[in-house]
């Protein structure tokens, strides 16, 4: 770390190692992972390459440095698959703050069921894809057949789409003994989905029956819960539009890129990059990091959301007094 990092060592100030697993369902008590460094980040990854990826129709610059030189016409999309009940463009304008590149809303994906059967809209018609309905009206998507409506969107908006990635409210399965799937992302593809059912403070699930959900017995309000399933779809957000943008999950510090083996520990994780995974994000985009501490600030003001403009606001300053 310290010979890729360089002398900077002062943006280490503050950064926690990741703590060690607490529960056999932690993700690094599951998965061996051996981290990503900075230097194979960059030499791995294929946004940084001369030559345009696969399946990309717009403009390419090959002598470009970051993803928007060589893709200037390029944005990042978040697709929402039925009504989120959330202010998506609020996210969106977060996220392109944190990553340094612009993100853009698509039109809400309509969706609804017919005598059991599950339907999407593309344009006026409604296309069926492969679900399950249970007799109490709550349904699961197959998430390939929900990865299929994303890859449609991607390729509707290929004169300047990166990525596209799609929320949903509803929960998604891949195989019949599935309890449920919380998403899945193909980054060869650009493509992912996410469900942010299970953010919701006041559900409860069964453990035995997917269809099986209930409201917990001192439910919060409406507003609480709220703003609590913002902060939580902020954070999935750009730790997943980041996959897809080539960052493996980080092993080193607590960071927004850590891997979650489950919700409890999804939630405990911070909103901040470390400091390797900041570097790779300025290799990628070559943000002003100040400039991103302002913003960022900014947003977590008006969000209410107190220990991160506390954090970001003591990064500005370290940053700042060192430049």
């Amino acid at each position: 770390i310290n010979a890729e990092y360089g002398d900077k060592f002062y943006d280490f100030i503050g950064h926690q190692c990741i703590p060690k697993c607490t529960s056999e369902n932690d993700w690094l008590a599951q998965y061996d992972e051996e981290g990503q460094t900075v230097g194979q980040f960059k030499l791995e990854n294929p946004w940084f390459s001369k030559r345009k990826l696969k399946y990309m129709k717009q403009l390419f610059v090959s002598s470009g440095r970051t993803i928007l030189e060589k893709y200037p016409n390029g944005k990042l999309l978040i697709l929402p698959i039925g009504n989120l009940e959330l202010n998506v463009s609020k996210i969106a304008d977060f996220a392109g703050a944190y990553l340094g590149i612009p993100f853009e809303v698509l039109p809400t994906l309509e969706t609804g069921v017919d005598n059991k059967e599950v339907w999407v809209k593309r344009g006026d018609k409604k296309r069926f894809v492969q679900a399950r309905v249970a007799e109490n009206g709550r349904f699961q998507i197959n998430i390939t057949a929900a990865l299929q409506e994303v890859r449609y969107h991607l390729e509707q908006s290929s004169a300047y789409s990166l990525c596209v990635i799609a929320l949903t409210k509803y929960e998604l399965f891949e195989d019949r003994s599935d309890l449920f799937v919380a998403g899945m992302a193909s980054g060869n593809q650009r493509i992912a989905v996410f469900s942010i059912l299970r953010y919701d403070p006041n559900l409860t699930f069964s453990s035995e029956f997917w269809h099986d959900v209930s409201v917990v017995a001192k439910p919060m309000s409406k507003e609480k819960s709220g703003r609590l399933i913002f902060e939580r779809s902020l954070k999935l957000l750009v730790h997943e539009t980041m996959h897809l943008l080539g960052l493996d999950h980080c092993i080193y510090f607590e960071c927004v890129m850590n891997g979650a083996g489950h919700l409890e520990e999804d939630f405990r994780q911070p909103m901040s990059l470390c400091p390797l995974c900041l570097r790779k994000m300025k290799l990628l985009t070559d943000f002003d990091i100040k400039l991103r501490y302002e913003r960022l600030a900014e947003f977590y003001q008006q969000l209410g959301m107190d220990k991160e403009v506390k954090w970001v606001t003591s990064r500005f300053t370290l940053v700042a007094g060192q430049s």
